[in-house]
C-alpha cells in the first residue's frame, strides 16, 4: 500500500468519483483525500453514505462530500454536475469506476434484462457522467475511466460484460480523437485487485490504493497527454506511476491502423483519386512510419483496405485530428458509413519467444 508521502499535493482540486462507495472505488477516494482534494461520492442512499463513512474511517476529512444522488442517467448525471459548481465552483477531474460484475449465461442464453442490466445500464452511466462533466473539465485536469482486463480478454458465460468494457475502451479512443488535444482522457484497466473484499495475498496483485495512487499522479501530470494505462500487476503500477511522475520516458509503440472502405457503385475511382490526394499529408505527418492502399488480389471492384502505421498511439491521435474534416468527403463515396480505423499494437516479444516450438517448426501462437 502506497503512502500519502508519494501522492502529488492536489489542494483546492475538485474531483468527483461516480462509483466511489466501490471496493475499488475506496482506494481512488482515500488517495485523492490524502493528496488534498476534495472529493465528491455520490451513493444512491443515506445509509449507503454512512456505511461508507466507516470504511473510511480515519481517511475521511471534511474535503469528503458524500451525496446522495442517482448519477446513472442523462438527467441524473448533468443534475450532479450543476450541484457541483453550485457547491465547489466547478469541477477539475473525473475518475469513474462504476462498473459491475455480471457472470452465468452464454451470449445465445441471456434475455432482455440481462442485455439491460449487465450492458446497456453500465454503458449509459458511463455515457451518461461523461456528457455531464467533460465539457467542466478544468484545462488542467483530466476524465480517468476505470475498466477490467475483460475489455480485450474473452471471458465465456461473462460476455456482456466482456463487450461493454470493451465498448469503454473504444469510447476513450473516441473521445480522445473529437477533443483533438484540449483535455486529457485515460483508461486504466485492471487485472485482479486487491481491497478490502478480495485479498488473496498475492503480491503481484495491484491494490484499490495503488489504483488511486495512478489516478492521482494522472490528475497531476498535466503535461501528459491521455493515455490506456495497464494496471495488471505490480511492475506494471510502478511503470505507469514512473511515467506520469517524469521519471521514465512513455512507451506507447507503434500503433498499426486498418481501414477497410467499400466504395460505392461508379465511385471507386474518385474515392482512389480522395486517397492519393491525402497521401503525401498524411506521409508527411510526424508520426506516419507508413500509409499505402490495398485491393483484394485478382478483383479490381472490390473493397479497398488503407493501413498506417504510427510511431505511437498518440502520433494516430494527432493523425486523426489533422485528418477529421475529410470524413464527410470520404464519407460520401462510401457504400456504408465509415467505422473506425481497427489498431493494433505489437505482440511482447517474450510472449512470442514463449510461443514459438510449442507447435510446428516456425509456429508462433
Amino acid at each position: 500500500m502506497h503512502s500519502s508521502n508519494a501522492l502529488p499535493d492536489l489542494p483546492g482540486r475538485r474531483v468527483v468519483v461516480p462509483g466511489g462507495t466501490g471496493a475499488v472505488g475506496e482506494g481512488v477516494v482515500r488517495s485523492y483525500l490524502a493528496a488534498g482534494a476534495d472529493v465528491v461520492v455520490p451513493t444512491r442512499t443515506q445509509e449507503r453514505a454512512e456505511e461508507f463513512r466507516r470504511v473510511l474511517g480515519d481517511a475521511e476529512t471534511d474535503r469528503l462530500h458524500l451525496v446522495v444522488h442517482d448519477y446513472t442517467t442523462f438527467a441524473g448525471a448533468e443534475q450532479l454536475a450543476e450541484e457541483m459548481e453550485r457547491r465547489l465552483g466547478g469541477v477539475d477531474d473525473v475518475v469513474a469506476p462504476i462498473g459491475g460484475w455480471w457472470a452465468g449465461k452464454r451470449l445465445w442464453e441471456i434475455d432482455e434484462s440481462d442485455w439491460q442490466n449487465a450492458f446497456v445500464g453500465l454503458a449509459a452511466a458511463h455515457v451518461a457522467v461523461l456528457r455531464a462533466f467533460l465539457p467542466r473539465l478544468n484545462a488542467r485536469g483530466a476524465y480517468t475511466l476505470i475498466v477490467g482486463a475483460s475489455a480485450f480478454t474473452p471471458v465465456p458465460g461473462s460476455g456482456l460484460v466482456s463487450m461493454e468494457q470493451a465498448a469503454l475502451l473504444m469510447m476513450r479512443q473516441v473521445v480522445e480523437a473529437e477533443v483533438a488535444g484540449q483535455q486529457r482522457v485515460f483508461a486504466l484497466v485492471l487485472g485482479p485487485v486487491r481491497t478490502r473484499l478480495v485479498d488473496s495475498g498475492d503480491p503481484d496483485w495491484v491494490s484499490a490504493d495503488q489504483v488511486g495512487a495512478v489516478a492521482v499522479a494522472a490528475s497531476a501530470a498535466a503535461a501528459v497527454g491521455g493515455l490506456e494505462i495497464r494496471l495488471r500487476s505490480q511492475a506494471e503500477a510502478d511503470e505507469a506511476l514512473a511515467v506520469l511522475q517524469g521519471d521514465q520516458p512513455i512507451r506507447t509503440g507503434a500503433v498499426v491502423a486498418v481501414s477497410t472502405m467499400e466504395p460505392k457503385n461508379g465511385r471507386r475511382e474518385d474515392l482512389l483519386e480522395v486517397l492519393a490526394e491525402l497521401a503525401p499529408q498524411i506521409r508527411a505527418e510526424p508520426g506516419c512510419l507508413h500509409y499505402s492502399v490495398h485491393r483484394a488480389r485478382g478483383d479490381a471492384d472490390g473493397p479497398l483496405l488503407v493501413i498506417q502505421r504510427f510511431a505511437s498511439i498518440e502520433a494516430f491521435t494527432e493523425h486523426s485530428a489533422s485528418v477529421a474534416d475529410q470524413i464527410p468527403r470520404i464519407a460520401a463515396l462510401l457504400a456504408t458509413p465509415p467505422m473506425p480505423p481497427t489498431l493494433f499494437e505489437p505482440v511482447p516479444q517474450s510472449a512470442l519467444i514463449e510461443c514459438v516450438g510449442n507447435g510446428e517448426k516456425g509456429h508462433v501462437c
